[in-house]
C-alpha cells in the first residue's frame, strides 16, 4: 500500500528548509563583510603631480615589501589614488612614461586608517625622453638682452598655438625652458622694449634643440 504524504507534515519540512536557507545566506553575507571592511580599513592616498603642479594620470603606483610588489593601483586623471593596504610597513614606488621612478620610503600604515601621503607627490621628468629648448636673445648690436620674457608655444598642425611655459633671460641673456614630451613644433617668442621676436623649431624626437632670438632694439647698458 502506497503512504500518501501528509499535507501539514511537508509545509513544515518546506518551512525549516526556507529558514536553514535563510540562515545560510546571513551567515556568508555576515562573514563575508568582516573581510569587506578590512580590505578597505587601511592603506595609503594621495595625489600625483609634475614639478609643475600639474596632476599626471595612470600613474602606476605600487607596495613593496622587501622588493616585491604586494598591491598596485593607477592614479586616475586627477592625479588622485587610494591603495588598500593591510597593517604594516611598506615601500611606495611611483611609475608613469616620461618619469623617473620616485620611491617613498618605509610608509607605516595602521589598522583602520587611510595615510595621506599628500596632494603634491611631484615626479620629475625622464630627461632622456624630454624635448628640451634653449637659446639666447641678442639685441641689433649681438649683445645679450638680460630679463626678457620668453614664451614657449606647442604649434599644432593647424597652426594654431598654445602656451605652454614662460621664462625670462638671465644675465647672460641666455633662456631654459622645463623638458617638454608629444610635441612636433614649438615657437619661442622673446620681447623687450616693445619689441618682439619669434623661432620656429620642429621638435620630431627628445633631444636638445638650441635657439637664437635677434630683437631690433637698441643695447642697454644695465650700469
Amino acid at each position: 500500500m502506497m503512504l500518501r504524504p501528509n499535507s501539514d507534515a511537508i509545509g513544515r519540512i518546506v518551512q525549516r528548509m526556507h529558514r536553514h536557507k535563510l540562515f545560510f545566506i546571513v551567515l556568508s553575507i555576515g562573514l563575508l563583510l568582516p573581510l569587506a571592511a578590512f580590505a578597505q580599513s587601511s592603506g595609503v592616498k594621495g595625489r600625483v603631480r609634475d614639478v609643475d603642479y600639474k596632476s599626471i594620470a595612470n600613474v602606476e603606483i605600487t607596495a613593496r615589501v622587501n622588493g616585491k610588489v604586494v598591491r598596485s593601483t593607477k592614479s586616475d586623471r586627477k592625479g588622485r589614488f587610494t591603495l588598500a593596504l593591510e597593517p604594516g610597513t611598506y615601500n611606495i614606488a611611483f611609475d608613469a612614461a616620461g618619469y623617473g621612478t620616485g620611491v617613498k620610503y618605509d610608509v607605516k600604515v595602521k589598522e583602520n586608517d587611510y595615510r595621506d601621503l599628500g596632494e603634491n607627490l611631484l615626479m620629475t621628468r625622464d630627461r632622456g625622453s624630454l624635448i628640451l629648448v634653449k637659446g639666447i636673445v641678442f639685441d641689433k648690436a649681438n649683445l645679450s638682452v638680460r630679463d626678457a620674457p620668453v614664451d614657449l608655444y606647442e604649434v599644432n598642425a593647424d597652426g594654431s598655438t598654445r602656451k605652454i611655459q614662460t621664462v625670462k633671460t638671465n644675465r647672460a641673456g641666455e633662456f631654459e625652458f622645463n623638458g617638454i614630451m608629444n610635441v612636433s613644433k614649438v615657437r619661442v617668442t622673446a620681447s623687450a622694449n616693445g619689441v618682439s621676436g619669434s623661432s620656429d623649431i620642429v621638435t620630431d624626437s627628445p633631444q636638445v634643440y638650441r635657439t637664437v632670438i635677434k630683437l631690433e632694439i637698441e643695447h642697454e647698458d644695465p650700469n
